[in-house]
């Protein structure tokens, strides 16, 4: 393993001060970068404390607003914003990416990967980067309130990743693999964005929770939230995502599955499955329908999956059901402003047409 790499993790939220702890712990130079300087009240004064799965103090190299600054020189450029700032941080990166640099989305949720592509092909056709995209955050982390604590409630046992172009994942996995023993790759980053599992658990049950988040109640969004009915409903959405997968040839891992071989956990349908699954015990549902759980995993996860069965010919009545009700509630029209066939730069191509581009990234 070696251990000069430089990582730029960008976003400071919970998923990205878990990066930048957990790259921190494991030994490598890491600089932190938001746009936002209060987050880093704490930091600026205290090391990271590292709790739960991992207890350790760490200190993180750089805290900087600066982006330029967080990713000169840098091995590897972690984006680990939320993914409805996708477009914006890769507007902002094409500035200033130099050849040979590896972005790496963490997660890229449906399509992140193919967004930070046609981006940076419009605005810099003469860099040679990879970009790579995870399916889902390899940690189940929150950070207290006063920004003092990361807690690791649960680091995922196996996450799968892949890069655009396809043809570069093995070198990447060569250098990662000792770094996140976890991962594992993909043929093609259509097989990340379609194992967008977070579309599936945060949308529905937010909005069937709604009673409980509009009169102030507390509960945990996995384990009270998602009762038998909801989950019962969640398999079905997921059976709809698994069947757009077949028409890309791609053969992806029902939820269940997914559950069972990420945390270990145990039971015969997903509300048991769910219900075992220690790393969701204390995991909060959302205060408001205005949250990422809803809008982000909706614009970003449920859309787009729509838009690519239009592609394919055929509908996902549910999941357009559901899309169509929660824009809805929140008064906004989702097909309109998520993520679309143009965003992903894929919008000219047919089915086997966007297979072969997601192989050879041209």
């Amino acid at each position: 393993m070696d251990n000069n790499l430089i990582f730029a993790v960008i976003g400071a939220g919970n998923t990205g001060q878990a990066m930048a702890g957990y790259l921190k712990f494991k030994g490598f130079s890491v600089r932190l970068y938001d746009r936002s300087e209060w987050r880093f009240k704490y930091l600026r004064k205290h090391s990271m404390r590292l709790s739960d799965e991992i207890e350790s103090s760490q200190k993180i190299d750089l805290l900087t607003t600066d982006l330029n600054e967080a990713v000169y020189g840098a091995n590897f450029i972690i984006v680990s914003t939320t993914t409805t700032a996708h477009i914006e941080v890769a507007k902002r990166l094409s500035e200033i990416l130099t050849d040979d640099q590896i972005v790496l989305l963490h997660p890229g949720r449906t399509g992140g990967a193919l967004i930070f592509k046609k981006i940076l092909k419009e605005n810099r056709a003469d860099l040679k980067i990879t970009i790579g995209e995870f399916e889902s955050s390899i940690f189940t982390t929150r950070t207290s309130a006063t920004g003092s604590t990361v807690h690791y409630y649960g680091i995922k046992k196996g996450v799968h990743f892949s890069t655009l172009p396809a043809v570069n994942v093995r070198k990447i996995f060569q250098i990662l693999k000792d770094i996140f023993p976890q991962i594992e790759t993909y043929p093609n980053v259509l097989y990340t964005s379609l194992s967008n599992y977070g579309a599936i658990l945060h949308p529905a049950p937010t909005l069937f929770n709604v009673g409980r988040i509009e009169n102030g109640h507390i509960y945990a969004h996995y384990i009270e939230g998602i009762t038998p009915s909801i989950a019962n409903f969640l398999e079905k959405l997921d059976s709809e995502r698994v069947t757009l997968g077949k028409y890309f040839k791609i053969r992806l891992k029902p939820l269940n599955v997914w559950l069972s071989d990420t945390y270990g956990s145990k039971g015969d349908n997903l509300y048991e499955l769910l219900q075992n699954t220690h790393a969701y015990n204390k995991i909060l549902g959302p205060d408001t329908l205005h949250h990422r759980y809803i809008v982000e995993d909706t614009l970003n996860g449920l859309v787009p999956f729509v838009h690519l069965a239009r592609k394919c010919g055929i509908g996902l009545p549910i999941i357009e059901n559901l899309t169509n009700l929660i824009g809805h509630f929140l008064n906004i029209d989702v097909i309109s402003l998520g993520r679309d066939l143009n965003d992903m730069g894929i919008a000219s191509m047919d089915v086997q047409q966007i297979i072969d581009y997601v192989v050879n990234g041209d």
